[in-house]
């Protein structure tokens, strides 16, 4: 796990560095108050860290309540650091949004039992969170984060005015998967169909189960033309690669897909811009099914 260490103090940073990569850890060094927040703003930051308390510019404290006031709703386990005693500094450190405090100079052996209270508890808080937001079957987004996601990509699109698109997709004749070779083939159809996406898809594009056999994908950075190719491509490879139940069961599978790009000139919403890739989703379907339709 890593473990982001903000001091201005060098010998305080080799020190703690030392001590925390003995214990496993992976150790992050920001200088500064403003050098730990761009760490943190930058993607997979760490959610374990060690705040000083005296520091030039942003204090620990001040640091501490800027982080419990996010609205991405991340968890980060704070230790505060400082020379202070008593319960009042106690007190201040915990009210600023700290988890736990260790007065200078600290105990080697409290600094690692603390230190690993606090990484179960991020495991903890994490798989809460991956509980709270994938899907239990697949894996993949559940319907509340892939909402969640596309409205954050939307607004990332707005800003930027970089071309963003939406997939909608439907397994073509589900009902009949289940029926003919039982729900729990059914559930392997399920995941094959977000194996198949997530191997024609880049890292950072976003796959949702929106409900029962329908899916959203989140294409940012992606025009008409590429977001017609990826569903093609999504299209074709689960026409001809069928989902095994067992070395001898094979189910034929194919989807229909509807595909739409955000418009700024439309004030595009959530809603606006799924309403218009699932009437093209419908099209598919009326058009007989297994192939992509793109909405306007």
């Amino acid at each position: 796990m890593d473990i982001l260490i903000v001091d201005d103090d060098p010998i305080t940073c080799l020190a703690l560095c030392a001590a925390v990569e003995d214990w496993g850890f992976v150790p992050v060094v920001a200088q500064n108050g403003e050098q730990a927040l761009d760490i943190i703003n930058a993607d997979k930051p760490p959610h374990l860290l060690i705040i000083d308390w005296a520091m030039p510019g942003i204090s620990g404290p001040e640091l501490c309540k800027t982080l419990r006031q996010r609205e991405d709703g991340q968890f980060f386990y704070i230790l505060m650091l400082t020379g202070k005693e008593g319960n009042d500094a106690i007190i201040e450190a915990m009210e600023s949004g700290a988890d736990d405090f260790l007065s200078k100079p600290f105990d080697h052996r409290v600094l690692k039992v603390r230190l690993a209270a606090g990484s179960r508890i991020v495991r903890l808080e994490q798989t809460l969170n991956q509980l709270a937001s994938r899907d239990s079957l697949t894996q993949c987004w559940n319907r509340r984060m892939i909402d969640e996601l596309l409205n954050s990509a939307i607004a990332e699109a707005r800003r930027t005015l970089n071309c963003l698109s939406l997939m909608v997709l439907d397994i073509d004749h589900f009902k009949q998967v289940n029926d003919n070779y039982g729900h729990a083939a059914g559930d392997i159809a399920l995941k094959h169909m977000v194996n198949i996406l997530n191997t024609n898809l880049r890292e950072y594009d976003q796959v949702g189960r929106y409900g029962g056999e329908e899916f959203l994908v989140i294409l940012p950075a992606t025009d008409r033309d590429s977001a017609w190719g990826v569903a093609e491509r999504i299209r074709s490879s689960l026409q001809y690669h069928p989902a095994q139940a067992g070395s001898d069961i094979h189910i034929p599978m194919t989807v229909s897909i509807g595909i739409t790009q955000f418009d700024p000139q439309l004030d595009d919403s959530r809603r606006s811009l799924f309403d218009r890739a699932d009437r093209a989703l419908y099209t598919a379907k009326q058009s007989g099914r297994n192939r992509v339709v793109y909405g306007d």
